[in-house]
């Protein structure tokens, strides 16, 4: 399969349909790849299904689904090895799972409970792991891509070969980050893959109404880098072309940009009503016809890997696994609110002191 930069279209290898629309040996993936990929993709969403159904039983208090984009988190995270560096946003789970994370973790990370490696001090959007170098999200738009290129800069000067990946979404493309970032990146020749993840809604903005450009993947030219289109609701597309990126940069060869047209099924987060923006029939559309799962497993299927019986063994094997992880989550306690100032500085300065000092008084210890 010929991996080409600026394409008018999206890459793909399936049809809506599942049918092959390119000579799949040239992939290297094996059948039981196959299955294992369909697994991921069937694990994510209904990591996903259970982690809104907690706010919306108001266990948890906020959450970013990834329904729809599953294909664009799994196929660009499968490439990726335990040493390569991950910088989420606030809808990259589907990526953090195949990196590591655990399914008992990311709950415990909703639900704000010690389990959570970030010991629930972040927004209920992205934990971190250090053994896994997973960096915690933040909640400003797009400030992770300029700290991801700081990373790739330093592998290429300790010439390691671990690479960066970051995500983002459309809407961090009109922020300042997103420009310096990819700038730096290519001067640089840093080893870093920019991975947008474009669900054409910043929110309640659509694609159209901030950047007059056909495509996010074309804004590579003007650093002088390859940038991608992929459809990103083919996890197969999108492996191919995130693996082409991240050997392009392990053997030294600089940065790339990797759009993902793909779609959210949800609102932007819990706290968003997305029926005063999307026009009628749109969302419908995607989910009938061009679902990343689905699709996957009419592939499989017309390659005589898959069938009801074995979708309904996995759908069990499943929730009886997230059941027993969010069981697990929720024995774990919730944080000594003490704790809460640990971990900001190696030290803690003199005003964090004091504010120690007055949460001890307000809690009575």
């Amino acid at each position: 399969m010929e991996i080409k930069p600026f394409t008018g279209q999206p890459i793909s290898v399936l049809a809506y349909d599942g049918s092959p629309v390119t000579n799949l040996d040239s992939l290297g993936i094996s059948k039981d790849e196959y299955l294992s990929i369909y697994r991921w993709l069937v694990l994510a969403r209904a990591v996903d299904d259970r982690g809104y159904i907690l706010v919306r039983q108001g266990r948890a208090g906020f959450y970013a689904q990834i329904a729809g984009q599953e294909a664009s988190q799994i196929g660009s995270a499968l490439p990726l090895t335990k040493d390569d560096w991950l910088y989420g946003d606030h809808r990259s789970q589907g990526s953090m799972l195949v990196k590591g994370l655990r399914a008992a973790e990311w709950f415990a990370h909703v639900l704000g409970r010690s389990l959570d490696p970030s010991q629930g001090r972040l927004m209920p959007h992205g934990p971190g792991r250090n053994d896994l170098h997973i960096v915690p999200p933040s909640s400003t738009v797009g400030n992770q891509i300029t700290e991801a290129v700081g990373t790739a800069m330093a592998q290429r000067i300790k010439k390691r070969k671990e690479i960066t990946i970051v995500y983002f979404g459309d809407g961090a493309t009109s922020e300042g980050d997103f420009h310096v970032g990819m700038n730096f990146a290519a001067v640089y020749g840093s080893p870093c893959i920019f991975f947008c993840q474009n669900n054409q809604y910043a929110i309640s903005v659509r694609l159209q109404e901030q950047t007059h450009t056909k495509t996010i993947a074309e804004k590579a030219k003007a650093y002088g880098m390859d940038g991608f289109l992929v459809d990103g609701n083919d996890v197969l597309a999108v492996y191919a072309v995130s693996k082409h990126c991240a050997d392009k940069a392990r053997s030294g060869n600089g940065p790339s940009l990797i759009e993902a047209y793909t779609y959210r099924y949800g609102p932007h987060s819990s706290a968003d009503d997305d029926t005063r923006y999307r026009p009628k029939g749109e969302l419908e559309m995607w989910r009938n016809e061009r679902d990343p799962v689905v699709r996957f497993r009419r592939f499989l299927e017309k390659q005589k890997l898959w069938n009801d019986d074995k979708e309904q063994k996995l759908l069990a094997e499943v929730k009886a696994e997230l059941a027993v992880a969010l069981e697990e989550a929720e024995k774990s306690p919730v944080p000594e609110p003490m704790t809460v100032l640990d971990h900001t500085y190696e030290k803690l300065t003199p005003h964090l002191e004091w504010e120690r000092k007055e949460l001890a008084a307000e809690l009575g210890v």
